[in-house]
């Protein structure tokens, strides 16, 4: 007797009508944006550089926008090179 040959799994379709199987990962999201994540890396530098120079060098208070404003932007920044990085579910 032979073996009755098992059913394909599903597919789903993605982008450009290419498929793949539902239980397969996503390929990293990090490989096209290179260049993006190196330019958010700079700018997020730089704000955490403004940020710690106003605190430090300047002596502004920690409540001084110019020290606030830059650590703001650098968290931001540093929150897109994340989003950037991981996976898309």
């Amino acid at each position: 007797m032979s073996d009755p040959k098992t059913p394909d799994p599903p597919e789903t379709k993605i982008a450009l009508g290419k498929t793949r199987l539902p239980f397969e990962r996503r390929p990293s999201q990090a490989k096209g944006n290179v260049g993006k994540i190196a330019l958010f890396a700079l700018i997020a530098v730089g704000c955490a550089g403004a940020a710690g120079y106003g605190a430090l060098v300047a002596h502004f208070p920690l409540t001084d926008m110019r020290v606030i404003a830059p650590g703001v932007g650098a968290l931001w920044f540093a929150l897109r090179i994340f989003m950037l990085t991981t996976p898309r579910l």
